[in-house]
């Protein structure tokens, strides 16, 4: 190529970047003897030209990344471990989703059974300005109410507990439902007339509707009741299983989060059956299994999600139940009989469209007000 001194170096220029061509004609108008100030006309121009061919894919590209949303962030802290096969674990398939359904960003914390480690984990994610975060359960109660108060942007949410502020909601499962439903198909499937219960704690909410429904199968039937003290002692929860075996318990009904499957396990070994608590416990063993009532967390967990998205999110306490979808039966085995699956899913359907509520000082089937 030519000195670029020279005039012709410009008409070789415009052969090299042929989406100048239609300044070709302007150079030969000029002609070869065009001044200094010419030239400097012509190069701001073409420079002008190249800015202008600039694929326009990658324009609108730089314009979508501008206009790009910043994905949400989501923390989730649970008192246990997340491979429970409960709880625990329900929950973390829940943020999961959300992280591949919305592309939000998110963590989780395991362990955060102790409020000092609860303040801290929960402080450290709204420090680094997380958008919604959850506390797996009642513990989380104290702690979220009285951080949320320095937190106003932020939004925490927990389960079965009360809240306060704004900015805090409490879910509720109905546990008395999740009792009585559970007490019914024990009730119904025992032959020795003796049923073992084992709650994480005596003052559960499911205790009192599981007793009422085992008995108004049989007035026969005795139930037995011994709680962990723990959410998830699966040691001190099998103990108590093979104890109750021992004393002619048949049907097994756990209510915990890291324990249920210890005692299943309890019941496959010594051939009794069992009730599965908060997941469909039946791929632990189909024939001792009976039933599961499911309380379907992970789904619940993407709803929420959704409703904060679009602002629909309530504050204050918010209660689920079989009715929209957050509890239900899980799948029975095939020693439960034809006869007593319709009797349970008639029951059930009846609760649902509200025929009967349950009294939560006794958690006996009443009659509804409202109907």
């Amino acid at each position: 190529m030519k000195n670029p001194e020279s005039p012709d170096f410009f008409l070789q220029f415009l052969h090299f970047y042929p989406c100048k061509r239609n300044v070709y004609n302007m150079n030969r108008v000029i002609g070869k003897g065009m001044g200094v100030i010419m030239k400097k006309i012509v190069i701001m121009v073409l420079f002008l030209l190249l800015v202008g061919c600039v694929p326009h894919g990658q324009s609108a590209m730089n314009q979508s990344v501008s206009q790009a949303i910043v994905p949400l962030k989501v923390g989730l802290l649970v008192d246990g471990k997340i491979y429970d096969q409960g709880w625990d674990g329900q929950a973390y398939r829940g943020l999961k989703a959300i992280e591949r359904t919305y592309q939000a960003q998110v963590e989780c914390i395991q362990d955060a059974d102790q409020p000092d480690v609860q303040w801290r984990e929960a402080k450290r994610l709204a420090d680094s300005r997380y958008d919604l975060i959850f506390g797996n359960g009642r513990s989380f109660e104290a702690v979220f109410n009285k951080l949320a108060v320095s937190y106003p942007k932020t939004r925490f949410v927990f389960f079965n507990g009360k809240a306060q502020g704004e900015n805090v909601s409490a879910i509720n499962f109905t546990p008395e439902s999740t009792g009585y439903f559970s007490g019914m198909i024990a009730g119904t499937m025992t032959k020795s007339h003796k049923v073992g219960l084992i709650p994480a704690y005596q003052s559960m909410r499911e205790v009192k509707p599981f007793i009422a429904a085992v008995k108004e199968q049989n007035p026969n039937n005795e139930v037995l009741v011994q709680d962990v003290k723990s959410w998830s002692d699966g040691k001190k929860a099998g103990e108590i299983a093979r104890k109750m075996i021992k004393e002619g318990a048949d049907v097994l009904a756990p209510m915990g989060d890291g324990f249920n499957i210890d005692v299943i396990m309890e019941a496959h070994h010594a051939g009794q059956l069992a009730v599965g608590y908060i997941s469909d416990q039946y791929f632990v063993s189909k024939n001792t299994v009976i039933t599961s009532v499911v309380q379907n967390l992970s789904s619940l967990y993407v709803r929420i999600f959704e409703q904060y998205q679009s602002g629909a999110l309530k504050s204050g306490d918010v209660e689920v139940d079989f009715a929209d979808g957050a509890q239900q039966l899980g799948t029975f085995s095939p020693t439960v009989p034809d006869e007593v699956r319709r009797k349970i899913n008639k029951k059930l359907e009846e609760y649902e469209h509200g025929a009967f509520v349950l009294d939560k000082q006794t958690g006996q089937p009443v009659s509804n007000p409202e109907k």
